[in-house]
């Protein structure tokens, strides 16, 4: 079987919790962008300036390299070992779609800012900016939180798929290095391709 008909065949086996998930998502993103023009006006202010800060890093070139680098993929470190953790334990689920929406929630809120405090400007930040590595992180975040809600399902469930637990827990630990390679990959882009594009509009 191709590497595509695999992928195919685990969505399709997985639909209620891939929906389940991408439900969540969704619903901290719209609350996100909802919280943001109930800002007081010294927390924007405050917003605006770490903006400001990050944009002249831009300009002047010193935005992008390894420091972004490990800062990026520390993020997405912390985000993988939580929902691996949250999967070997039997309160896994509602635990783990707590940390989607948190994601979506942050996400929606940062797009959500940038198009209220920079208008246009908001736009191309978000595009090129914002956009380039969660292309990356959020398909494959939220590929990651199905296979730890099914881990948590099967722990919870009195491992009665007839799979030992020490195999099982080395398989999924095993998928979870596979799942931070690609995010190291989303780092990649995070702190080398978004600074670049940034830099072309600045």
């Amino acid at each position: 079987m191709s590497f595509k008909a695999r992928i195919k065949q685990h969505i399709n086996e997985n639909r209620p919790q891939y929906i389940l998930v991408l439900l969540m998502f969704l619903i901290g993103l719209i609350m996100g962008n909802y919280q943001v023009p109930g800002l007081d006006g010294g927390v924007k202010n405050q917003l605006s300036s770490i903006i400001d800060s990050y944009l002249r890093e831009g300009m002047d070139g010193s935005l992008g390299g390894h420091t972004i680098l490990v800062s990026a993929f520390n993020k997405q470190l912390q985000a993988i070992m939580i929902l691996w953790f949250l999967g070997l334990t039997v309160i896994g689920l509602p635990l783990v779609l707590a940390v989607i929406w948190l994601r979506g929630f942050a996400l929606g809120f940062t797009v959500s800012f940038l198009l209220h405090d920079r208008a246009g400007a908001g736009i191309l930040i978000t595009l090129l900016s914002v956009l380039p590595q969660n292309l990356i992180y959020i398909p494959f975040f939220l590929a990651w939180s199905v296979v730890a809600i099914n881990f948590s399902v099967y722990i919870m469930g009195g491992r009665n798929n007839g799979v030992p637990l020490g195999r099982a827990v080395l398989g999924y630990t095993s998928l979870m290095l596979v799942y931070l390679l690609i995010m190291l990959a989303g780092a990649f882009v995070e702190a080398y391709l978004s600074p670049w594009f940034l830099s072309l509009i600045l």
